[in-house]
C-alpha cells in the first residue's frame, strides 16, 4: 500500500494440500500431483535454494534421498546445546532441519523425493516473505531544540519529544488539521510511576536493529555470554558473537543493519519501544527508562537482510533465539497480506498431523519466553495495511495480539485492516489525515545514522532513507506502541511486586483502552484509493478492537486501581458506588485528597469534593492522577464516646481525563 511501511508475508504461503494433488499456487498457477500428503504448504514465493524437512524422529538419516537431490547441506533449522535441546524436543523443533539444494534444482521434485522417504514426516517449502510496500521514511527536520517537561513535572531532556504527538497530542493543527487533543497514548502521567526496566526485554524481528544509534545503544540487550568480535561461539548456542542478537538469515550473530536493500524499518520500530530517555538526544521511547540506564533493553532478531531471507525458517530461528534468552515481548511488523488466511486451521496448516516449523516456534516463545513476570512470551502483530475486512495472519492467529491503527485525529487509520482477529489501536500515523499532506501526521522515530538506498518493486532506486530521526507509518508503527506500554506495564509489574498468568496479563493490556466506537460516524477527510476523500466510519464499529490504548490505564489494571473517566471541559459527578458500594451517596466523606502534580496534569483548577455523595471534578485538559477519598460506614463519626463509632474506608480512585468516555461509561 502507498506510503504504508510495514512487511508483508505473500499471501501464497503454506495453501493447504489435500490428498496428493497440490493446490494452485496464486501467484504462479503451479499444478503439481506430489507422491504422498506429508506436504505442508505450497512452493509458490518460495526459496528456491532451500527446503524443510521434519524427520521422524531426532539424528534419523535421509542420506539416500539427499545424494539423489544432489544436496549442498542438511543442517538442524533450529540450533539446539544442552540448555535448549529438551524444550526444542517438546515441541518437535529438534526434528526440523534445512536442507541446501544444489543450483537450479527444481523445488517440486526435491519434494517429492523427500516426502518419499520413510524417514521424512513432513516437508515445507522454506516460503520467503516479501515487502509489499514502498517502504517510505520522512526525514524530521527540527526547528529549535528545546527541553521537553511533562506535566507531572518530571524532565525529560530529548530535544525531539515535542513532535512526537502519539505520547501527547495537543491538537496541533502543524501536526494535522483535524488533530485532536489526548488522541495519544496517554504516556505522561504513567512516566511518573514506571519509565522501564532493564530487567524486561523485548525482541524485533524486523531488519536489523542499528545496535550503535546514539538513542538506542545503551538501551540495547546484550549477551554476557558471549565475547565480543572473537570469532568462537562461547555460549555453545549455535551463533558466533551473537551480542545484540542474531542475523536469523545467515544463521550467524553479526547484524546488517545497512545491508543494501534495508529500509531502517527495523531501527524506526525498535525507537518507539525503547529509544533512550533523559539522554540529551533525540527522541524518546515508550520503555526508554529515565537516563539512568533503567530502559527496557532491545533485542534484534534480524529476519531480512537487504534483499534476503524473510523466510521461514528465519522467523522460526528468531522465535526460539528469543524464547531461549528469555525475551518478554516478541515485536512483530510484519505479516502476511490480509485475505490469505481466513481461519487459524486454515493458517496453521498440517500434514499427517505436523504443523509448520513458523507455527511450532511460535507456540515455543509464548510457553518458553520471558523472564518471569508472566509464564510465557507475549507475541504482539500489526494487524496489516490493506484495508482490508480482517487482520491480518499471523495476528490473528490464536494467542497473539493484532494491532490496528488510529491517526492524530484519533480516527482510524485509511490503511488500516480491521474487523475479526483485529484486538486493539494504537497510533500508528497518517501522512494525509484531514486532507493535509504532512509529514508529522506520521510517527516519529529513530533511523539509521547513514542513508539507504530505498527500491521499488522493480529493483529501482527511487531515494533514500531518513537519516537518525525520521517519520514512518504504518500498523508497523502502531504495533511497538503496544509492545512498548506492555513492556512499560511488565516492567511496573516487577516493581511492585506482581505475577500474572499470560492470559491475565493479556486481559489487563486488552482493556486498557479507551473507547473509540462512539466516535465512529459520519466520515473523515483523508487519501481514498488515489484521491483525498471521505473516509466512511461508521463500517469500522465494532472491528478496530477493544479500543485505543492508554498506558496509564494498563498501569492502574496492574495496581488493581479502579479506572473512572471524567470528560474535560465537563463539570460532572461521578458515581463512586463501584467504590464504597450501591448506596456510596448516603456515605459520610470526610476527606478527598490529591496531588498538585496529579491536579496539573488534568488542569484541576480546583480540588475534587464530594457533592450529593458523588465525585465532583472539572478538567479543563487531558490527563490522568489519582483521588484518595476517606468515608464513615456504620456510623458518623470516629468517636465512639456518645454513639457506635464508625468504621473508616479508604479508597485510591484513579481518575482519566479525556474527550470521550467509552461506552460502559468510563468503567473498566
Amino acid at each position: 500500500m502507498k506510503n504504508n511501511p510495514i512487511f508483508l508475508f505473500t499471501a501464497a504461503i503454506l495453501a493447504a494440500i489435500s490428498g496428493c494433488t497440490a493446490e494452485p499456487g496464486p501467484a504462479e498457477g503451479i499444478k503439481t500431483t506430489y507422491s504422498c500428503s506429508k506436504i505442508i504448504n505450497s512452493p509458490a514465493n518460495a526459496a528456491k535454494e532451500s527446503i524443510l524437512v521434519r524427520v521422524s524422529e531426532a539424528g534419523a538419516e535421509i542420506n539416500s534421498a539427499l545424494d539423489e537431490l544432489g544436496a549442498k547441506s542438511f543442517c538442524r533449522a533450529i540450533p539446539g546445546n544442552g540448555e535448549n535441546k529438551e524444550k526444542l524436543a517438546k515441541y518437535g523443533l529438534d526434528k526440523w532441519f534445512i536442507v541446501s539444494l544444489p543450483e537450479g534444482c527444481d523445488l517440486d521434485r526435491a519434494a517429492k523425493i523427500l516426502s518419499g522417504h520413510s524417514n521424512v514426516s513432513a516437508v515445507q517449502f522454506n516460503t520467503k516473505f516479501i515487502r509489499a510496500s514502498d517502504c517510505r521514511s520522512w526525514q524530521y527536520l527540527p526547528q529549535i531544540q528545546t527541553k521537553s517537561t511533562d506535566a507531572g513535572g518530571n524532565t525529560f531532556s530529548d530535544p525531539f519529544f515535542k513532535d512526537q504527538w502519539h505520547y501527547i497530542n495537543k491538537g496541533d493543527r502543524a501536526v494535522a488539521p483535524t488533530a485532536k487533543e489526548g488522541a495519544d497514548i496517554n504516556i505522561k502521567d504513567a512516566w511518573r510511576l514506571c519509565a522501564g526496566d532493564p530487567a524486561i526485554t523485548v525482541a524485533i524481528i524486523d531488519e536489523a536493529v542499528q545496535w550503535n544509534h546514539p538513542d538506542l545503544s545503551g538501551n540495547m540487550w546484550t549477551n554476557t555470554a558471549e565475547i565480543p568480535d572473537n570469532g568462537i561461539d562461547d555460549d555453545g548456542n549455535g551463533y558466533i558473537d551473537d551480542i545484540y542478537g542474531i542475523n536469523c538469515v545467515k544463521g550467524i550473530g553479526a547484524l546488517s543493519w545497512d545491508a543494501d536493500g534495508s529500509s531502517g524499518h527495523g531501527t524506526h520500530v525498535a525507537g518507539i519501544v525503547s529509544a533512550i530517555n533523559g539522554n540529551n538526544t533525540g527522541v524518546c521511547g515508550i520503555a526508554g527508562g529515565t537516563g539512568n540506564n533503567d530502559g527496557v533493553r532491545l533485542m534484534s532478531c534480524q529476519i531480512f537482510d537487504g534483499p534476503d531471507g524473510g523466510d521461514a525458517v528465519s522467523s522460526a530461528r528468531a522465535f526460539c533465539y528469543a524464547a531461549d534468552n528469555h525475551a518478554d515481548i516478541a515485536q512483530c511488523s510484519f505479516g502476511y497480506s490480509g485475505g490469505a488466511f481466513i481461519s487459524d486451521s486454515g493458517y496453521n496448516t498440517a500434514s499427517d498431523g505436523y504443523y509448520s516449523i513458523e507455527s511450532c516456534a511460535m507456540e515455543y516463545f509464548m510457553s518458553e519466553g520471558g523472564s518471569g513476570i508472566v509464564d510465557g512470551g507475549l507475541i504482539i502483530f500489526a494487524a496489516g495495511n490493506e484495508g482490508y475486512g480482517m487482520a491480518a495472519y499471523p495476528g490473528a492467529y490464536k494467542g497473539c495480539i493484532s494491532v490496528t491503527s488510529v491517526a492524530s485525529d484519533g480516527l482510524p487509520a485509511y490503511y488500516t485492516n480491521y474487523g475479526p482477529g483485529c484486538d486493539i489501536a494504537a497510533p500508528g500515523g497518517e501522512y494525509y489525515t484531514g486532507g493535509q499532506s504532512n509529514e508529522k501526521a506520521a510517527i516519529l522515530s529513530t533511523m539509521p545514522t547513514r542513508p539507504l538506498p530505498v527500491y521499488d518493486e522493480s529493483g529501482s532506486i527511487i531515494g533514500t532513507s531518513a537519516t537518525d530521526y525520521g517519520y514512518m507509518q504504518g500498523t508497523s508503527m502502531a504495533c511497538p506502541n503496544i509492545s512498548g506500554i506492555a513492556a512499560l506495564g511488565l516492567s511496573y509489574a516487577k516493581k511492585i511486586g506482581k505475577q500474572y498468568t499470560r492470559d491475565e496479563f493479556l486481559s489487563m493490556l486488552l482493556s486498557a483502552t479507551n473507547g473509540i466506537d462512539a466516535l465512529l460516524t459520519g466520515s473523515k477527510i483523508t487519501l481514498t484509493g488515489n484521491s483525498i476523500g471521505e473516509m466512511q466510519l461508521m463500517p469500522l464499529r465494532g472491528k478496530i478492537g477493544t479500543g485505543t490504548i492508554d498506558a496509564w490505564k494498563l498501569l492502574m489494571n496492574i495496581e488493581g486501581t479502579p479506572v473512572l473517566t471524567a470528560i474535560v471541559g465537563e463539570s460532572q459527578n461521578l458515581s463512586l458506588n463501584e467504590y464504597f458500594g450501591g448506596d456510596s451517596d448516603r456515605l459520610t466523606y470526610t476527606s478527598v485528597e490529591i496531588s498538585g502534580p496529579d491536579m496539573e496534569s488534568m488542569g484541576l483548577k480546583a480540588k475534587p469534593e464530594i457533592r450529593y455523595g458523588k465525585l465532583h471534578i472539572e478538567p479543563t485538559r487531558t490527563g490522568s492522577g489519582k483521588v484518595t477519598v476517606k468515608a464513615l460506614v456504620g456510623g458518623d463519626s470516629l468517636d465512639g464516646t456518645d454513639a457506635p463509632s464508625a468504621i473508616g474506608v479508604t479508597r485510591t480512585i484513579s481518575v482519566i481525563a479525556r474527550n470521550v468516555r467509552n461506552n460502559n461509561g468510563g468503567w473498566l
